[in-house]
C-alpha cells in the first residue's frame, strides 16, 4: 500500500470511529419510526483556497488554505430548498431555527451536542444535516486532504486546478442525538465531486476576486452540488 493510500485509508478509518456505527443508508426499521424531519445546512458559508505547493517533502508542509466569507451566494438556501422539496415525498419538513456556524467543526459527540441544544419542534423524529466533510485529493492526488467547498491549486511542471465539492448528509434521532446514518456525496463513480478550473481564476487574495469569477465559482459549486444531493438522498433510502 503507498503512503498516499494509507492516508486515504486512515482517513476513512477516522471517519467511521467518529461517527460511530451510523451506516450509510437508513435502515428499515429506522425508517419506520421517522414521520417527521427538519433539514439543516452548514455547507456553504465558507470558500477555501486550497494550493499545494511544488515539493518533494510535501507531506512535512500543510497546504496554504486561505477562506472566503460566501453567505452571499447562498448555496445553504439552495440545499435546503432542495432537500425539502425531495424529502417532502416521504416525510414531513418542518422548518426549524439553526445556526451553521455550530456545526461548522463535527464529529458525532458534537452532532448530538448540537442538535439536543436546538430546542425544536418535538414533533420532529429526526434531523437530515448536510455538512462539510473531508475527502482525499483526487484532484493533485497529494497527501492532504480537501474539505467543504473551495479552489484547489497545486504547483508543479503540470499545475492542477480545480472546483470541489466536499460534503456529507447525516442523519441524527432528534431524540437521542444519535447519528442513525451518514454518506459522502461523490460521482456515480464514487468520486470527489469536482471540475477543472481555469488557472487564471486563482486569485493574488481572496478578497481581490472580481465579481464575474465570484460568480464563476459559485456557479461552479451549485453545479456540482446539485449534481450529487439528490442521488445521495437517494443511496440513504430518503426520497425516491
Amino acid at each position: 500500500m503507498t503512503l498516499k493510500r494509507a492516508i486515504a485509508a486512515a482517513a476513512l478509518c477516522l471517519a467511521s470511529v467518529l461517527l460511530g456505527a451510523a451506516g450509510p443508508r437508513l435502515a428499515p426499521e429506522e425508517l419506520r419510526h421517522i414521520r417527521t424531519v427538519a433539514v439543516i445546512s452548514a455547507l456553504g458559508n465558507s470558500f477555501q483556497f486550497e494550493r499545494v505547493p511544488d515539493s518533494a517533502f510535501e507531506w512535512l508542509h500543510s497546504p496554504d488554505s486561505l477562506f472566503l466569507e460566501t453567505s452571499d451566494w447562498r448555496i445553504d438556501p439552495l440545499v435546503e430548498k432542495t432537500l425539502t422539496e425531495n424529502l417532502s415525498k416521504r416525510f414531513k419538513v418542518e422548518t426549524i431555527a439553526y445556526r451553521p456556524a455550530d456545526f461548522a467543526t463535527w464529529n458525532a459527540a458534537l452532532l448530538r451536542r448540537a442538535t439536543l441544544d436546538l430546542n425544536g419542534d418535538p414533533g420532529i423524529d429526526a434531523y437530515v444535516i448536510v455538512l462539510r466533510d473531508w475527502r482525499h485529493d483526487e484532484i493533485g492526488d497529494s497527501v492532504h486532504r480537501l474539505g467543504g467547498l473551495g479552489l484547489y491549486r497545486r504547483d508543479g511542471r503540470k499545475p492542477k486546478y480545480g472546483v470541489y465539492a466536499c460534503y456529507r448528509i447525516v442523519i441524527v434521532d432528534a431524540l437521542t442525538g444519535a447519528v442513525l446514518a451518514s454518506r459522502a456525496a461523490v460521482t456515480p463513480d464514487g468520486a470527489l465531486p469536482w471540475i477543472p478550473a481555469d488557472a487564471a481564476i486563482w486569485p493574488k487574495t481572496p478578497n481581490a476576486l472580481s465579481e464575474a469569477q465570484r460568480n464563476l465559482l459559485a456557479a461552479d459549486e451549485k453545479k456540482l452540488v446539485g449534481a450529487t444531493l439528490l442521488p445521495t438522498l437517494i443511496q440513504m433510502n430518503l426520497t425516491r
